[in-house]
């Protein structure tokens, strides 16, 4: 039990609709070959399916998270026996929700957990060589092949549990980044809090200062990382936050390795001049965040897009309706736009105030989207959420793969 709890660190899933994937042959192969004893393949197989699509996460439901999480019948299921366990693991570790620090505190406790059972692994390896008994290790599972995408919220600067009872603060923050940064590093799609940027920037020279002491004399290893998408979110990523990255060698290596860098706040999504435009009758321009402006973009060598996500509205837009939504008397059901700019566009000399705003598309629906040149796209989702005006909406759209 004590496992299965330190494994709630937060609602963990698949984004909303993905294929099930198979989980490697060394995490499920004893269960499969136990099951296909007493089972006919047929029955095996879709045994499987089911399981796997019972534990799906349910990013779009309308409830909050807080109020009922999205992985309650993923949990439920990993308390059925180990073998279930072991199928259900896979699903709930492929996208990753670490909103505060007590959630992070909570995965950082569970990846311990998993080193320890690694350790008594490698001794079981070990004594089934001498064919000796080997010491039960059910709850010993890979975390790392399985995590796809990763959220780090508010995490301010509290990675330490209980960091008054701790004789050795430093050692102790320092051993919580060793273990975070290579199952962090791995996830191909890696979102962030502007608060969590310097957390991530420790991970960056943890794993920057371990592959330089490993690949001295190679010149042309592979960074050690395997991100290749980034999100961004919260109010103020400019100056301060970005120099994290931007002013150290292994930061700058990171950013021009990304392909895809999206952003999201909750200013930004719910910016009352675009509802009041929508009182109005008028189509809404994208005014781009301001920040935009001070980046280097030409030192995302690799970059191929830029998005952010809306909700979509259309004229005209209730603006009584939209009060009882922002005082959060109300949830309210939106589809969500994705803005797409190419890297082309954003390296480019942008000067000009008006280059900062896309102006406002044709009227497009649910599943539609407006290619307006190479450089600029709109899409619509083929399903709405609910939102609720907090700060967990724009965790809510990146849950649902619905921000690139």
């Amino acid at each position: 039990m004590q496992a299965i709890n330190n494994e709630e660190f937060r609602a963990t899933g698949p984004e909303h609709n993905r294929g099930s994937e198979p989980s490697t042959l060394s995490d499920l192969e004893g269960t499969i070959t136990a099951w296909s004893l007493t089972m006919h393949p047929t029955l095996l197989w879709t045994t499987l399916q089911f399981i796997r699509y019972s534990a799906q996460a349910t990013f779009d439901q309308t409830d909050r998270y807080q109020v009922r999480s999205p992985y309650s019948s993923a949990r439920t299921l990993c308390l059925v026996s180990k073998d279930v366990r072991r199928i259900v693991l896979p699903e709930l570790l492929h996208t990753i929700l670490l909103p505060k620090s007590e959630n992070l505190n909570r995965f950082v406790d569970a990846l311990r957990m998993q080193e320890e059972y690694a350790e008594i692994q490698k001794q079981n390896d070990l004594r089934l060589e001498r064919g000796e008994e080997q010491i039960p290790n059910d709850l010993y599972f890979q975390y790392a092949p399985h995590i796809h995408k990763i959220w780090i919220g508010c995490i301010h600067d509290k990675i330490v549990p209980n960091p008054l009872l701790q004789s050795d603060y430093t050692s102790a923050r320092k051993l919580t980044i060793s273990v975070l940064t290579p199952v962090l590093l791995a996830a191909p799609s890696i979102a962030l809090g502007s608060t969590s940027l310097k957390l991530f920037s420790e991970c960056l020279e943890h794993a920057w200062k371990s592959h330089a002491d490993t690949n001295a004399n190679d010149e042309h290893s592979p960074p050690p990382w395997k991100t290749q998408a980034l999100t961004l979110s919260g109010e103020t990523v400019a100056n301060g936050p970005w120099e994290l990255l931007t002013n150290t060698p292994q930061g700058s290596a990171f950013l021009s390795s990304i392909s895809h860098l999206a952003y999201g706040s909750h200013t930004t999504t719910f910016d009352y001049s675009f509802f009041a435009a929508m009182s109005w009758g008028r189509s809404r321009d994208y005014h781009l965040p301001l920040w935009m402006k001070s980046i280097l973009w030409p030192s995302f060598e690799n970059l191929q897009t830029f998005s952010m996500a809306y909700p979509h509205i259309k004229p005209p837009f209730d603006l009584y309706d939209f009060y009882q939504f922002r005082e959060g008397r109300n949830g309210r059901s939106f589809h969500v736009e994705l803005l797409t700019l190419s890297a082309a566009m954003l390296t480019r000399g942008r000067d000009d105030a008006r280059d900062w705003r896309i102006s406002a598309f044709a009227e497009i629906g649910p599943g539609e989207e407006c290619i307006r040149t190479e450089e600029v796209r709109l899409k619509v989702s083929h399903s709405p959420i609910e939102f609720w005006y907090d700060f967990d909406d724009w965790e809510k759209i990146w849950a649902c793969g619905l921000c690139g």
